[in-house]
């Protein structure tokens, strides 16, 4: 099984990155695991300019204008079979290079109209080419009591505008040091069953 990990903390070997790795090894134990680790800020990621070229149909081109390394991204996104996202509790959202990230999978999904018989648009909806597959999700916060609800949904919304059901999430509480998750040994056994949870629920694609 392919899982990309998408981690949105600017920090290397910190709580986040940690519990991701927890998760990716929960689900390493349960079946052979092929593992494609993005940490977002080490990219050439653009802000979206919301032209909607690469979502709507003509004279949209399917294709994002912006030059940078997103559509190697997500070509990468199309071959997994299942995701982790991770991110720090930023202000009680989401990190500020993950909201990028996520803002820029657009062009993984299509507007389908439907027209009357001038051919006029007259509602639609969307696919995406990520429909079926499955992710888990994981948050760190520097509170020690819970403000994370608004990360949470924000991952959450955007998974399923995506189509990808979410099969769980670890949230770890009062990690105001880069390595505090370290000593949590609740928080790092809930990440390992994440991540078993991860490949072994059913209904895979």
């Amino acid at each position: 099984m392919k899982i990309m990990a998408v981690i949105g903390s600017p920090r290397r070997g910190g709580n986040t990155d940690f519990l991701v790795d927890r998760v990716a090894r929960g689900a390493a134990s349960k079946t052979a695991v092929e593992l494609d680790t993005l940490f977002v800020t080490e990219h050439s990621i653009g802000y979206c300019t919301g032209c909607l070229t690469c979502t709507f149909p003509p004279p949209g081109t399917k294709a994002c204008p912006l030059p940078d390394d997103m559509p190697g991204i997500l070509e990468r996104m199309v071959a997994c079979d299942a995701f982790i996202f991770g991110t720090p509790n930023h202000m009680r959202t989401v990190s500020s290079p993950l909201l990028t990230f996520f803002s820029r999978l657009l062009p993984l999904m299509e507007f389908v109209p439907d027209t009357d018989a001038e051919g006029r648009i007259t509602g639609g909806g969307f696919t995406s080419r990520l429909s079926g597959r499955r992710a888990a999700i994981v948050i760190s916060q520097g509170d020690p009591v819970f403000s994370s609800a608004l990360v949470h949904e924000v991952l959450e919304r955007n998974l399923i505008d995506l189509g990808i059901r979410r099969v769980g999430d670890v949230i770890s509480r009062g990690n105001m040091g880069p390595q505090d998750v370290r000593a949590k040994s609740d928080d790092l056994e809930k990440a390992f069953q994440l991540g078993m949870n991860l490949v072994t629920m059913t209904g895979m694609r």
